[in-house]
């Protein structure tokens, strides 16, 4: 019986290895990538394999070096059955560089030149010990004028020849030198293409009822990818326009050079958590001062004691270089918006090459021209320069993520500014540049300016006179800021003596003036506020952000 059995599983076996002896190498397309804020895509490839009748091996090539095994998904026809697959990273054995036999002729070439060269440079030098030997006032030996003649002539003619020679010897020197260069470079670019490379595969061990071609569809996340926005903003002044362009820097380090591939570039970041945020108590404690806490250290071991602080977190961009993608009119044209209730995708009807550098690729999203009002912003307080600033009222439409904008003013790159879209106003405020031809001029006049003691307290008068002249042959439209101190203690007193015919937001002390120049007009503003406070005090000015 037990024999019986043994012959059955033998069989069994033997059956087993037989069907799956074929092992079928196809390479996968990558067909479409989704890139996500951020990083981390979605890739989807397709391959063909011609399948046997029963249980075989298929090894995808060209799958990425790092696939989240979790998000793995693959489909195939129904008369085909997935038993099993893996993830590998394959390693192809470098490639030997074949001897380059122009590269030897030339070596062999480099070697007679400078053989020839060596030997007519000697017959040079011997043959100009013999003009010194011959022409020296040493030489006791009378020579004729003739005979001086004659060894001027040959000499001269022996020099000049030789001379020739060499100056041709260098030339093909210099010539074939440079051949061997860029030969050497070739083969050393050839060469780094040929060592050995990593490769991702699939190994999938499939079951087909019957022979013939089957498809299989391939999706999965990988983290090594993604993108950030960036944008170009072109401005007209002689016609106040504005065109707003969205582009996306795409890098990636998949191990896959994609090639021709259709791009979906969505605000999804998948790396974000969803779980619910809970609320849970905060408690109060007294504060302890730092050597008292040392001294209590022993007895509340394992109490950690905190102070509340606010926590401030700042994200930044790393620029990278730019390669840019070949321009294409109209990108909008090949650009569909899809917008969801969580996200926002940008599908591209256009094949893009990205190869897996780590380099940022720069692809177009889409063109608008939006209306905008511009206007100058100026604080002389703090920046003697006034900035033109455009003011977008529809801008929720063009579902914009924070990035760089580069200012592109009269087809001249001027600077760039930053966008954040995460504001509750209903306009969005872009900093174009500074526009030297407004000048500023902020003065404290000191004629009103005078401390008085009166009783036990001092008071003391500020007036500032703000001038401003607009430079331009256009008419422009400023808001023009200032800002007077704000009491938080009884003990001291502000009084606005004049705000300058301002709009004044008593909260925070600022004074808003809406200014509208005419070209080469000027205008002036002054405002003056007075502070009283205990004489035998001194006061600081303190900023609360």
């Amino acid at each position: 019986m037990k024999k019986a059995l043994l012959a059955v599983l033998l069989l069994s076996a033997i059956t087993l290895a037989a069907q799956q002896k074929d092992t079928i190498k196809v390479s996968s397309i990558l067909s479409h990538a989704t890139v996500y804020y951020g990083y981390g895509a979605e890739l989807q490839h397709k391959a063909k394999a011609n399948l046997i009748n029963g249980i075989q091996q298929v090894v995808i090539n060209d799958i990425a070096l790092q696939p989240d095994a979790n998000t793995l998904q693959i489909s195939c026809p129904d008369n085909v059955t997935i038993l099993s697959y893996q993830h590998r990273i394959f390693t192809e054995a470098p490639r030997p560089v074949k001897a380059n036999d122009t590269l030897k002729l030339l070596q062999r070439q480099l070697k007679d030149i400078n053989n020839d060269y060596t030997i007519n440079d000697d017959v040079l030098k011997r043959i100009t010990v013999l003009i010194e030997n011959n022409f020296t006032t040493n030489n006791k030996r009378e020579v004729s004028g003739t005979e001086l003649i004659k060894l001027t002539e040959y000499y001269d003619a022996k020099v000049r020849v030789i001379k020739n020679k060499l100056y041709e010897l260098q030339l093909k020197r210099e010539e074939i030198l440079d051949k061997i260069n860029t030969i050497t470079k070739r083969d050393n670019e050839t060469s780094n293409t040929t060592a050995a490379k990593q490769t991702g595969q699939l190994i999938l061990q499939v079951l087909a009822t019957n022979a013939g071609p089957a498809e299989f569809d391939i999706s999965y996340y990988t983290q090594t990818a993604g993108w950030i926005p960036t944008y170009d903003i072109k401005v007209a002044t002689l016609t106040n326009s504005l065109k707003f362009i969205y582009k996306a820097s795409v890098t990636q380090t998949t191990g896959l050079d994609w090639k021709n591939v259709k791009l979906s570039l969505s605000t999804r970041n998948p790396n974000q958590g969803n779980t619910l945020p809970e609320l849970t108590a905060d408690y109060l404690q007294l504060y302890v001062p730092q050597l008292y806490k040392n001294m209590l250290s022993g007895r509340v071991a394992g109490v950690q004691v905190t102070t509340l602080s606010e926590v401030v977190i700042s994200e930044g961009y790393a620029k990278k270089d730019i390669v840019k993608q070949e321009d294409i009119s109209n990108v909008g044209n090949y650009t569909l918006v899809k917008e969801s209730q969580l996200n926002i995708n940008f599908e591209i009807d256009l094949p893009y090459d990205i190869p897996t550098n780590g380099k940022a690729y720069s692809v177009a999203i889409k063109e608008t021209s939006i209306p905008a009002t511009f206007r100058h912003y100026a604080i002389p307080k703090l920046d003697n320069d006034a900035f033109l600033t455009a003011q977008i009222t529809q801008w929720d439409s063009l579902s914009l993520l924070p990035g760089t904008a580069n200012v592109i003013m009269d087809n001249v790159y001027i600077g760039n500014t930053f966008i954040d879209p995460n504001t509750t106003q209903d306009t969005l405020d872009l900093s174009l540049g500074r526009d030297k031809r407004i000048a500023l001029k902020r003065l404290l006049v000191k004629d009103f300016t005078k401390p008085v003691v009166r009783g036990g307290n001092k008071i003391e008068t500020y007036t500032y006179e703000i001038t401003v002249k607009n430079n331009k042959k256009q008419p422009v439209t400023m808001l023009l800021k200032d800002q007077y101190p704000i009491s938080k203690t009884k003990e001291i007193e502000v009084t606005v003596i004049s705000n300058g015919d301002a709009s004044v937001n008593e909260e925070t002390g600022i004074l808003t003036w809406d200014v509208k120049l005419q070209p080469g007009e000027s205008k002036k503003f002054r405002f003056s506020y007075s502070i009283k406070y205990p004489k035998d005090k001194t006061i600081q000015t303190v900023k609360i952000n």
